[in-house]
């Protein structure tokens, strides 16, 4: 059994982030909370200890009232061996408090728990470890008032072993008596392969527990360095082992309905409010959705409670159900509906498992199908919709600030279970519609074929690849079209980008090709997705998907002042290079966008018509300023969501590339920031900070130094962006109704206020 660590933001990160309490950040500085604990910990004076922080362990946060944040610890005293621990600081308005896992108000036998040698009265008592002594407690899992998983390591002459116990809050008596019911099945029956306790201590509400000689499901699941046809088979027996569970007919337990879990939902609302109000009104409405579900829900059976692929284990080459303390009586959707929605979770967080995640689902199902028959699809949505909301919401109550951007896609998936309108929902609606061409290059057959030239370089002189699927990832209506093609075996991939207008096509490949050609001899800075040729008869460009994450999806993790670096590094190289272009920078043409900008502005909001059109005047005042260098390389469209970063950044989507002025793309880029700050208003001065970092990384790489067209640029680009709001279009998640408002009039607001300063960075 392993630790579930949890990776944060650095510290500095959480200044300022919440008023309420100013001494957050300080939970959150490893080096500064280790020596909290050193100054008050228990007996200190006397023994010399030293503790380090080694990592958060796990956050709960209540906005402007309380954080409780438990830390990963080693002590060492003197010439001891070190000792691992679990401490906890509880942040509150007026200050902080600190103590050992152990000393929970809310789990008071937690204490005793911990104590070896009470523990080994405990355990001879049930007749377990006979003759062996517990030489340590090392707590392994804790949840602050709700549970702890401890390891007891045992030692009998020179045998070592290991027992496990979990404490809970709860009696767990009835749980311990229905997995021994579990194990008692008969009448021909299979038992459930459950992981049984040895046996429950009452005083201490304590599951005693074996150590299994086995895998992680979940690791063995994502390995991809094993073949996806046996990974594909784990998740087929996944699902029978969670039929059989479903199966088992034993006695009612405590029951859970879907309205149930909407109430639970509700408690995310607040931090959702407090974090990123762009999403609090969707979020808030998908709730009452799921809680208005009348129809009647089907028989409820034996539930696991919490059911993940992280909930199995593998032992004598079969999967073994673990962590059930949440046993409970509920529709089989409802286990189903979570497995799905933390696969799909997976598939957001990790693209490169996508893939296999697709063919898991339907893996999966069939390994449930095979035991019994597989719920109600209806049923299956809505409770996968609410383990999407439960996801999403725990982004924010347990502050996992470097996933936030992923969550406005994860609601949009939620949102299009449920039946309400989201982007992912109307792009998929919009599939239907879309040119018999397009149609034809998402037939799987006929695209092996057309791109099986491509394919031959990854066969290896044996038969090439199939494509398996082809989905259609993004469109720009009447325009524009990208395929993803999944290919047989692991994980791999092509892009297909389709146009209405062949000519910029074919423009887009050849500047992909230079570039890529440049990164190859000499330039590596400049990454850019691996351009494998032309489809004349389909207008297609097709290339390989760039490795690494979107910059807008790592933005708050601990490595973006890294990646800030990368980004510029990759944009000072384009702007210093001689790509040879086509296209200028036609001051003439902004001009007249700006103008019709702003009059779909002054149409959608009338009461911010002046400030979009002071904005417009102005630029045209200043056409002189934006059309003053007009030679130089830049993107156009340059920002977060079209850079992918792992050891270097890659850059995508060259349709707007032409000449023009460097102060373009560097301006449009920190406006887009503005944009994610307005929508995460709680990492403002984070990114506000990753911005000047943005634009020092860029002076130093490009020796370069702002003036005032910089600010001339940040306005255009943030008039832009009003109107995207206005329109919806642009980045996700594109508000509605208030927040759409409130999005825009921030922009202006920005817009005009750079004209008027002069913006500095």
């Amino acid at each position: 059994m392993m630790s579930s660590a949890v990776c944060r933001a650095p510290s500095d990160w959480y200044l300022g982030f919440d008023r309420g309490l100013p001494q957050l950040a300080a939970a959150f500085d490893l080096p500064a909370v280790s020596r909290l604990y050193e100054e008050r910990w228990p007996g200190r004076a006397q023994a010399g200890l030293r503790v380090r922080a080694r990592k958060v362990h796990d956050v709960e946060y209540q906005p402007s009232a309380r954080c409780v944040v438990t830390h990963e610890l080693t002590l060492k005293r003197g010439g001891d061996e070190p000792v691992e621990t679990i401490g906890v600081v509880d942040v509150r308005p007026a200050g902080l408090g600190l103590r050992v896992f152990h000393e929970d108000p809310d789990l008071p036998w937690l204490a005793d728990a911990a104590d070896p040698e009470k523990v080994r009265r405990d355990l001879r008592a049930l007749g377990l470890a006979p003759g062996s002594r517990v030489v340590r407690v090392i707590p392994v899992r804790y949840k602050p008032g709700s549970q702890c998983l401890l390891r007891f390591d045992l030692e009998a002459g020179s045998v070592r072993g290991a027992l496990y116990g979990k404490v809970l809050a709860i009696d767990g008596y009835r749980l311990s008596r229905t997995l021994s019911a579990l194990r008692a099945i008969d009448g021909g029956r299979t038992p459930p392969r459950v992981l049984q306790p040895l046996g429950y201590v009452s005083d201490l509400h304590m599951l005693l527990l074996p150590a299994v000689a086995g895998s992680e499901f979940h690791s063995l699941a994502f390995d991809t360095t094993v073949a996806s046809e046996s990974r594909l088979q784990w998740m087929s027996k996944a699902g029978a082992v969670l039929a059989a569970l479903h199966a088992a007919p034993v006695p009612a337990g405590p029951a859970r309905r879907i309205t149930d879990d909407a109430a639970y939902l509700a408690r995310f609302s607040t931090p959702v409010a407090k974090t990123a109000p762009s999403l609090a009104l969707s979020f808030d409405e998908a709730i009452r959705r799921l809680d208005s579900a009348t129809h009647e829900e089907p028989p409820p059976v034996l539930s696991h409670g919490s059911f993940r692929s992280d909930q199995l284990l593998i032992e004598g080459d079969e999967p073994l159900m673990i962590d059930l303390d949440e046993l409970c009586w509920a529709n089989p959707a409802r286990d189903v509906g979570n497995f799905l929605a933390y696969l799909r979770w997976k598939s957001i967080r990790e693209p490169r498992h996508s893939s296999f995640i697709e063919g898991a689902i339907p893996s999966f199902l069939e390994g449930y199908g095979s035991v019994l028959m597989l719920p109600d699809e209806r049923w299956t949505a809505r409770y996968e919709a609410g383990s999407m909301l439960k996801i999403a919401g725990r982004r924010f109550r347990k502050l996992d600030v470097s996933e936030w951007p992923l969550v406005p896609r994860l609601l949009d998936e939620a949102r299009a279970l449920l039946g309400l309108t989201s982007p992912a929902a109307a792009s998929h609606a919009a599939v239907p519609t879309i040119p018999a061409s397009v149609r034809a290059a998402l037939d799987v057959e006929g695209m092996t074929v057309s791109l099986r030239p491509f394919l031959g370089s990854f066969a290896d002189g044996t038969a090439g690849p199939v494509v398996t699927k082809a989905d259609l990832v993004w469109h720009k209506p009447d325009h524009r079209w990208t395929i993803r093609y999944a290919l047989d075996g692991d994980g791999a991939a092509l892009l297909g980008k389709m146009y209405r207008d062949t000519a910029r096509g074919r423009r887009v490949h050849d500047i992909m090709r230079w570039l890529w050609d440049q990164a190859a001899s000499g330039t590596p800075e400049l990454g850019v997705p691996r351009p494998l040729g032309w489809i004349p008869e389909l207008s297609m460009l097709v290339y390989l998907p760039v490795s690494g994450r979107v910059l807008g999806d790592a933005i708050f993790d601990e490595r973006a002042a890294a990646y800030m670096d990368m980004a510029a590094a990759w944009l000072s190289a384009l702007h210093r290079s001689r790509l040879p272009l086509d296209k200028v920078f036609d001051v003439g043409a902004e001009l007249a966008n700006l103008h019709t900008w702003s009059a779909t502005v002054a149409e959608r909001y009338p009461d911010r018509a002046g400030a979009a059109d002071r904005i417009s005047r102005r630029l045209s005042e200043l056409s002189s300023a934006l059309g003053a260098e007009t030679g130089r390389p830049i993107h156009k469209d340059f920002h977060h969501q079209h850079v992918f970063v792992a050891e270097r950044a890659s850059v995508i989507d060259f349709d707007e590339v032409r000449l023009g002025d460097p102060h373009f793309d560097l301006a449009h880029f920190c406006a887009y920031l503005t944009l994610l700050g307005c929508r995460f208003p709680a990492m403002t001065a984070t990114l506000e900070r990753l911005r000047d970092e943005f634009l020092g990384s860029y002076r130093r790489h490009a020796e370069w130094e702002i003036d005032e067209r910089f600010a001339a640029f940040y306005a255009y680009t943030c008039l832009k962006i009003a109107w995207q709001l206005c329109t919806g279009i642009g980045l996700l998640p594109r508000p509605q109704g208030e927040e759409q408002r409130r999005q825009t009039a921030v922009m202006l607001e920005e817009g005009m206020a750079a004209l008027q300063r002069g913006f500095a960075g």
